[in-house]
């Protein structure tokens, strides 16, 4: 079964909104952490197969991992056309996602782009990959093959379009979009306002 993703043809950039509905960026969002009431949101369109969305998990991963108090990340799939792998590096990561392992397909595929990237036979080191983080290697393949899955990636780059987004990453904090140069501290100072300091 082949599942075509339309709107793949953007480039790297920033995108022409600057602020947005939190309710927008949110609609349907599957990949979400949070930690208690929400003060800080942070959205993010990425790319998989994207170098500059691997240099913004390394400078925002954090929030992923830490599991801040007050902070709600929201990872979205924005893959470009220009990348051979993004799409099917998309649909591992919600795979992962529905057996409980998103965010962290997430972590190992930025970790290890530079050996995919460009890669052929890239599904056999997709579930590799899953089998690494002990998930089950035929339910993973059925999930990565899936319409449900090839759904959820859908519907993020469809909200991408909508935005009119022209690259990755496109990061916005409380609805308000912002290189990932400033990400980190537009955070500690909501998260410190709202603290009363």
């Amino acid at each position: 079964m082949m599942v075509v993703i339309f709107g793949l043809s953007k480039m790297s950039g920033t995108g022409t909104n600057l602020t947005t509905d939190q309710s927008i960026l949110l609609d349907g969002a599957k990949l979400v952490k949070e930690n208690g009431e929400t003060v800080v949101t942070v959205v993010n369109f990425s790319d998989m197969e994207c170098p500059a969305c691997k240099r913004a998990h390394s400078l925002i991963g954090g929030l992923y991992s830490d599991n801040i108090p007050g902070v709600k990340i929201v990872f979205r799939h924005f893959p470009l056309g220009i990348h051979k792998n993004s799409i099917i590096t998309a649909r591992a990561v919600e795979a992962a996602r529905v057996m409980g392992k998103g965010f962290e397909m997430i972590d190992l595929l930025f970790d290890t782009q530079e050996e995919w990237t460009g890669e052929s036979k890239i599904e056999d080191m997709l579930v590799e990959y899953a089998k690494s983080l002990g998930l089950d290697e035929k339910i993973f393949k059925e999930k990565l093959n899936s319409v449900e899955v090839a759904e959820v990636v859908q519907q993020d780059v469809n909200l991408g379009n909508s935005l009119r987004l022209s690259g990755t990453p496109t990061i916005y904090v409380n609805g308000e979009q912002m290189a990932v140069d400033f990400v980190m501290d537009k955070v500690t100072e909501l998260l410190k306002k709202n603290n009363g300091n």
